[in-house]
């Protein structure tokens, strides 16, 4: 705490004498005053003392908002725009949102000078006048909001906003600080200094008005980015449960007074679809109708495939998570030969939902002379095969002659 007591600014005293608009101005000075920008362009490996804070919190956020390719994905309060260019390269379609245009500059620098590896969506870069975000309403899966809206002088109608611009079972994402933020030295140095809100998270205002901001459940993370090291035999006993537990929650309690790791789902249903791994999963009967040819002439399959997943299926002109019939071609132990052998597309415009079942006819190409299993999948393309997930191939042997 700051050494003399009349010195402490109340935070929320504090807030009400001061505008958004101040607010806003403030951030906008500090980027823009800004002459070295390596620290900025660097983060989150800016410096050893708050990179492991940075990337294990920014994990477990990624965890909690369930990505998928091609998802728009709204980083709020971006900054230097660290979190959205990993965001992108993550196949992500990312918005940028600061209210300093300086800081979202530096994030058009980042991009330029660390690009991305691939053909990944570019990112938009959107400017925030403090009150409304200029978005659709319905037009983004997911927020993102990295030590952010502890900045933000009018909380409930950001999150109203944030309500607004999420598809229904759209999913928004925070890591904050506590609700004591506002009392440490470092936040009373940085009001006192940059003239900047530091203010305190405190959970049951924030269930509040995500309430009235349609979002209809709020979860907490219960996680530590600090490590709990342990001598070996005490490891082992922890692992079998005889002792180490209660110093280990003790340590994330610890760990948790000043960290608020939360997630808030906007009401309404949302579809997973095959763009994650989770879900997918099919049943599956092949028949060749002749396991003996001459080579060049092709083996005639029919199938039977169902969807008994609970994840829906992108058609197959879908560029993330089409999924197709596939066939690994294999020598007659089982050995792969090659993996990517054949690819039957299952429908080429529509999406195939949980309980529905195809029925198809096709031709395999016949390999050179000699004995093979031919090893019948369903895989998402760019994501896994189903097989990873538990479902069951078809094995064919077969012979050209």
């Amino acid at each position: 705490m700051p050494d003399d007591p009349a010195r402490m600014i109340d935070v929320r005293s504090w807030m009400r004498e001061l505008t958004v608009e101040q607010l806003c101005a403030t951030a906008e000075e500090y980027f823009r005053r800004l002459t070295n920008l390596d620290y900025h362009l660097a983060k989150p490996f800016a410096s050893v003392d708050e990179a492991p804070e940075l990337v294990i919190s920014f994990m477990h956020v990624l965890l909690g908002l369930k990505l998928a390719p091609e998802m728009v994905v709204l980083d709020f309060g971006a900054g230097s725009c660290w979190s959205s260019r990993y965001l992108t390269q993550l196949g992500m379609e990312v918005i940028a949102m600061d209210a300093s245009s300086s800081a979202l500059e530096i994030g058009r620098q980042l991009y330029a000078r660390n690009p991305v590896f691939g053909e990944k969506p570019p990112p938009r870069f959107l400017p925030f006048d403090g009150h409304r975000f200029d978005l659709p309403d319905q037009s983004v899966d997911r927020v993102l909001c990295y030590d952010a809206f502890h900045h933000v002088p009018n909380p409930e109608e950001v999150l109203r906003e944030m309500g607004r611009v999420l598809k229904p079972g759209g999913i928004a994402g925070f890591s904050e600080p506590g609700p004591d933020h506002s009392r440490s030295p470092q936040s009373q140095y940085e009001m006192r200094t940059f003239r900047v809100l530091e203010n305190d998270v405190r959970m049951g205002e924030i269930q509040r008005w995500s309430r009235r901001a349609g979002f209809e459940r709020l979860h907490v993370s219960v996680f530590s980015s600090v490590p709990f090291h342990l001598p070996l035999d005490e490891f082992d006993a922890f692992l079998e449960r005889a002792s180490g537990g209660q110093r280990y929650l003790d340590a994330t309690r610890d760990y948790l007074r000043n960290r608020r790791l939360f997630f808030l789902t906007k009401a309404g249903t949302e579809i997973a679809d095959s763009r994650q791994r989770a879900g997918l999963k099919a049943e599956l009967q092949v028949d060749v109708s002749q396991t003996r040819v001459r080579p060049g002439k092709p083996f005639s399959v029919s199938a039977r495939v169902t969807n008994i997943g609970s994840a829906a299926w992108r058609p197959s002109t879908a560029r993330i998570g089409a999924v197709n019939l596939g066939v690994h071609l294999c020598d007659p132990s089982g050995r792969v030969l090659n993996l990517d052998y054949f690819r039957q597309p299952l429908s080429p415009e529509r999406v195939v939902r949980p309980g529905e079942t195809l029925e198809l006819k096709f031709q395999v190409p016949s390999p050179p002379t000699g004995r093979y299993v031919l090893e019948f999948d369903l895989v998402s393309e760019a994501v896994c095969w189903f097989a990873t997930n538990g479902s069951r191939t078809v094995r064919i042997a077969v012979e050209v002659e």
